[in-house]
């Protein structure tokens, strides 16, 4: 089957070079490229119509987004598909959720309980939704954040729903798990490749190793940005903090996010400019601890926890230099606003995030904080070198991170799932894709 509906797939194992894929535009009449309508009772979306859609999201912890890059993706792009016209339900966790059910930016969430410890909290959470898809009949298509939720997906089993797994790459390898948590990681990703009737994967090298490991294809659509900054600088002043003149993290503290790595360059990095650290954890004690003492030791370390909204968007749109020391990583939204924003971007050598960025940041051997530390200086001592990479961060976001044509997307593919355009047994094998 011939598709040319959404960004690059795999047309066989083995056969897709990381980063090669581009995108076809969608058009009709005129050949301007189009997106959806609210007013019509049938959405056009490219070449073909695209009827309303009852999605369900499960795997995130909730909306609004306050918690992680996947919270973030839902959001986006439920309320862009709510505002098109379709009924988007959003399971959220009773821990997560400040309030209960209700409506929010169109989206309707639906809070139920889950264990709320590190190993168990998305997946009895998950199982809770499913159940109550099952029940109620909510949705028509389900959306699973995270390659762990392959472990539910056999309830489905009987159903005539319509299961959409996004990965952002092999899970199990990420420090942050034990034994345990690595074999129920790789048992999910099995599931869902057997029983999902489509991955999405947001990186291409995570792309390659599923069709290498599994012989799968896969639909790649990354997460989005926003190009538009914000203005206002109320919250910088209330810091103490510069336009342009501080370095930024935004990340949780857990080891695979590698805010220890950053700590332990910047010292020895000579600057006069503050590193702003955004970001915490309820898990980790010990990590969080220590990097707690090593930023106490450092008087231009500013550890602020939390921090959303406008703040968090103010934070992100006046860095001197965003860096991305993350050991294992997906395409992160932060990483990819921090780019949109027109940052200095500094990242980690892994795959998945050179796949993101291209030419546009300035990369660091893998896990080396001795290197990192070079990096910082050099974009430090060298500001035509870092506005040339804020130039390239915005241009790409431009080119590949629109969370418009994100939502075009993903509406395309849960369509075809949902019209049968990939049949369920037969979905990943020798798919034409995108060129």
């Amino acid at each position: 089957m011939i598709r040319g509906s959404h960004r690059n797939s795999f047309r066989e194992k083995g056969t897709h070079s990381p980063g090669s894929g581009r995108r076809i535009q969608r058009t009709v009449g005129s050949g301007n490229t189009v997106m959806t309508s609210s007013k019509d009772s049938t959405l056009s979306t490219g070449a073909r119509d695209v009827s309303r859609l009852r999605v369900a999201v499960v795997g995130i912890r909730g909306i609004p987004a306050k918690f992680g890059g996947s919270e973030t993706a839902a959001e986006e792009i439920g309320w862009r598909m709510a505002a098109a016209g379709d009924h988007v339900c959003v399971y959220c966790r009773r821990h997560n959720s400040a309030n209960l059910e209700g409506d929010f930016r169109g989206m309707h969430r639906i809070v139920l309980p889950s264990i709320n410890t590190f190993q168990l909290d998305t997946m009895s959470h998950s199982f809770l939704a499913s159940l109550h898809i099952l029940r109620t009949n909510s949705a028509d298509v389900i959306h699973f954040h995270g390659v762990g939720n392959g472990l539910v997906l056999p309830l489905f089993l009987l159903s005539e729903k319509r299961l959409i797994v996004t990965i952002d790459g092999p899970d199990w390898e990420r420090p942050k798990w034990g034994r345990l948590a690595r074999y129920a990681l790789r048992l999910g990703a099995w599931l869902a490749v057997h029983f999902a009737d489509a991955l999405i994967i947001d990186n291409h090298p995570a792309r390659q190793l599923f069709a290498e490991r599994y012989g799968v294809d896969s639909e790649y659509i990354p997460y989005g940005a926003d190009i538009d900054k914000p203005t206002a600088k109320d919250f910088l002043a209330q810091l103490g903090l510069q336009p342009n003149s501080y370095i930024l993290f935004v990340g949780a503290l857990v080891p695979d996010k590698g805010p220890d790595l950053l700590l332990d360059a910047f010292a020895s990095v000579n600057t006069d400019l503050p590193l702003v650290i955004v970001g915490d954890s309820p898990f980790f004690p010990r990590y969080r601890a220590e990097l707690k003492r090593k930023a106490s030791d450092d008087s231009r370390v500013m550890m602020l926890g939390y921090v959303y909204g406008d703040r968090y968007r103010q934070l992100l749109a006046s860095a001197y230099a965003y860096v991305h020391p993350l050991r294992s990583d997906g395409t992160s939204p932060a990483l990819l606003q921090a780019m949109a924003y027109g940052n200095c971007v500094i990242v980690n050598s892994v795959p998945e995030a050179l796949s993101a960025v291209g030419d546009a940041a300035l990369a660091y051997r893998r896990n080396d904080s001795n290197d990192l530390a070079a990096k910082l200086q050099q974009v430090i001592d060298q500001p035509d070198m870092a506005q040339r990479l804020r130039e390239k961060a915005v241009e790409r976001v431009r080119e590949e991170y629109s969370w418009e044509r994100v939502t075009e997307d993903h509406r395309l593919l849960f369509s075809d799932v949902l019209q049968g355009r990939i049949a369920r047994n037969t979905r990943f094998r020798l798919r034409g894709g995108r060129q």
